[in-house]
This record gives structure tokens, sequence and C-alpha cells, in this order.
């Protein structure tokens, strides 16, 4: 291994070294559930000040870490009506709780899930004075995204791609593959609401959107080596960074969001570097399925030091060449999933899907989980059948990935719900 070899290796261990003593999450959470009737927002105090703002019964809301037979808390609900204010207590003593507010009741998790609900009834919330001190509605006008060169590479260039029909009035939503140039050691941050020149925001909201890394200068000298495929008439194959930050309207005044933030990382159309993404500060995400605001499978507490989602690779290229290769023990030659330039320089690496569509094999629709394999019963193949699931490809991000999905159908092991204010950091750590 040469000396540049070492530095990755070393360098890798110690991003590694990072998150590695996060234990995997074993918590319970408990998540509010309040039906229709009350006003929406609620807000919600505990020892004095507010501590959560709910806007939605289908808000997936946690109230914080629960341990049945344990937890011991206070809570008090208020929304006004308009003319008056209308108020609540809840308490928990030792995982039970009691209170003022109509309904209480805790719900057990779903099966495989971490998540309890605290459920409230319909009944009326009795009126009382304004809390004190002041309710604060959330800001949802300023969410943001900070990209992080932590590579060895001089320059790394990043493209932004989205879906401009699902977004007519938010100049945010752009097509380019250049949209910031991050040197070494520097970020560029990405407003998802627009802006005017004077600083106001407005909360509009971006669907369908998605940021990869799309090249990388080794030196100041060097030529930059264009990656990721997604240019016009390019063939895709990056480490996509995908979001959905629903609209927020408003109502009396008042930004109530449509819904979470849905995020996720994807290398179903390929990979091309190492990345790590967590909320900017500890929030509490819900591991989901789609739609939104459903199907909760669990929850954790997420943050720089325990990662929504990684993909730590020391040698990319290595890893590639040993996936290009149907599973074991069936005939035919490897696909070459790897991508060169003319000088050598690697750009990615293509997922089977990807390489059979190029190809045109005939084997694409198995691969890419389309035609009659367009469900997880038909896409998932049995061990040692040909298949998206059990290709050397998605067997050998297995290890390397921590809550990246690798073929069409796996993408609930990766797909989270974060509050809608969320600030994403993405940290690009080398390819």
């Amino acid at each position: 291994m040469n000396a540049q070899g070492i530095r990755k290796v070393i360098h890798l261990l110690a991003v590694l070294a990072q998150i590695s003593a996060i234990p995997a999450i074993s918590e319970s959470y408990l998540m509010w559930q309040i039906p229709n009737g009350p006003t929406f927002p609620i807000y919600v105090y505990s020892n004095g000040a507010q501590v959560g703002f709910l806007y939605a019964s289908s808000q997936q809301a946690i109230v914080g870490q629960y341990t049945p037979g344990n937890t011991n808390a206070s809570y008090k609900l208020y929304y006004t009506d308009g003319s008056a204010w209308h108020s609540c207590s809840v308490l928990l003593a030792n995982g039970t709780p009691t209170g003022t507010c109509p309904g209480l009741v805790i719900n057990p998790p779903a099966a495989g899930s971490n998540v309890y609900t605290l459920a409230l009834g319909a009944g009326t919330w009795p009126s009382i004075s304004p809390p004190s001190p002041a309710p604060a509605n959330v800001n949802y006008g300023r969410r943001q995204i900070t990209f992080i060169n932590d590579t060895e590479n001089y320059m790394i260039q990043i493209g932004e791609w989205c879906t401009t029909t699902a977004n007519p009035h938010n100049p945010n939503c752009v097509n380019l593959e250049n949209k910031f140039q991050i040197k070494r050691g520097d970020k560029s941050v990405f407003t998802v609401d627009s802006q005017e020149a004077e600083g106001n925001y407005f909360p509009a909201g971006l669907i369908s959107y998605a940021f990869t890394l799309t090249g990388y200068q080794k030196f100041a000298t060097s030529p930059i080596v264009s990656t990721g495929g997604y240019g016009p008439g390019g063939q895709p194959y990056a480490t996509k960074i995908e979001a959905t930050s629903l609209p927020v309207t408003t109502v009396n005044r008042v930004e109530i969001p449509k819904g979470s933030t849905n995020w996720d990382i994807s290398a179903v159309d390929g990979f091309n570097t190492n990345v790590i993404s967590y909320p900017e500060t500890p929030t509490y995400c819900t591991y989901t399925v789609p739609p939104e605001e459903s199907n909760v499978l669990g929850a954790g507490l997420y943050g720089p030091k325990n990662p929504l989602n990684s993909l730590l690779m020391a040698f990319p290229q290595k890893l590639c060449a040993s996936s290009s290769q149907l599973p074991p023990g069936k005939p035919g030659s490897p696909w070459d999933l790897l991508v060169s330039d003319a000088a050598g320089n690697y750009q990615g690496c293509m997922s089977p899907c990807t390489f059979a569509t190029k190809t045109n094999n005939s084997q694409a629709q198995l691969f890419c989980c389309t035609g009659p394999y367009d469900s997880p019963t038909r896409c998932d193949q049995p061990s040692g059948k040909l298949g998206a699931n059990n290709s050397t490809y998605v067997q050998n991000l297995g290890p390397v990935s921590h809550n990246v999905y690798r073929f069409a159908f796996d993408d609930a092991i990766g797909d989270f719900a974060c509050p809608a204010e969320t600030n994403f950091v993405v940290r690009f750590v080398d390819i």
C-alpha cells in the first residue's frame, strides 16, 4: 500500500472511531397521539418552558425517551380557539399516565417498533389563562443543508437535481451539475426555502430533490474528474442524497408544515463517494416507510455522533470490482460495474440495475425491480437465485453502509422522517 493509501485508511479509521462508539439504538421512545378536536397548534410545556409545537394529529412528534414502569415526567398542553386558551396536564409516574387530559393512555409499539404512543381522547379541555412564557411558533423558513468537504481532495463539486414541475414557486429548485464547489475543509450551505434579497424567507418547501457529488479535483493544478453521471445524457451511478421538504402554509398567522422532512441516502443507481449525514443538532427522527407520517417502524435520537446514514469505504474501486459479478455459482461473465475516465481516474460504480439498463440486458427488470418484479415479494429472490437483493453489489455494500438503501425495495432500511424544521449536515469524507 502506498503512502496515499495509508493516509486514506488512517483518515477513514478516524472517522469510524468518531461514530463507532455510539451503540445501536435500543431505547424506547414515546410519541404524542392527539386526535382532531383540539385546535392546532398545541404548545407543550414542561418545567415552565416550552418543549414542543404540535401542528397536526398525524405529526410524528416524540415526547422523549420512555421506559415502561420507570419514566417520570410532567407536561402541560395549551391551545387557543381564538377566543380563549385551553389546557390540560399529563403526569407520567413510573411510566403510567395520569392528569387532566381526557382519555390518557399509553399504547404499546407495533411489532418490531420501539415507539410507544401517548394517546389523548377527544374530550373538552378546561379554559385557562394564556401560558407563560408566551408560546413561540417554529420558524420553518430557514431550513438548510450544509455540505462539508472532509476529504483529501483539493475540491469537490456538488450537483442538485430537482423536479421543477413539482416546485413551480421555489427558485431553489434547479438542475445544476456544479451547484457548489467546496475546497478541502470548507463547507457550503443550501437553503431549502426561497429568499428575497433583503433576507426574508418564504417556506415554500421542496419536493423530489437530491444532491450528488458530481466531480472532484485531487490538487489545485489537477483537472476536475467528472463523476455521478447525472448530467444531460449521462448514465446515473452516484451516491445520492435525497430529501422531501414539504411546503409550509400559514393558518391564522401560524406556519403549519404539511408534514415531516423525509430523508435518505441511496446507492440504488450506484455509488461514487463516502458520505455521512445527520441532523445539525440532536433530533428525534422516526424510522418509517412511505407515505410520510405513517408506518412508524422505530425512532431514535440522531445527530453528529449518531448519524442517520453513512457509506464508508477505504477503497471504493476495489469494492466495486468485487461487486461486479452475479451471485456465487451463477454462470456467465462478471458485470464490469466500475466507471473510470480516459486517464484511469475513478468516477463511480454502477449498480446492477444501472449496468443492465445501460447494456440493454434482458435481466434489467429483475435488477431494477420493474415489470413483473415490481413489488417486494416479487423482487426479493431466494438465496442462490439471481436477483437484485442477493447480488454481490448489495451484499458487499451491507457491511460498509448504515441506513443506505441499495436496490428499489431496500429503501425501508434508510427512510427517515425528521421534524419539518430540521437542518441537515452532509459530510463527504473521501473517495
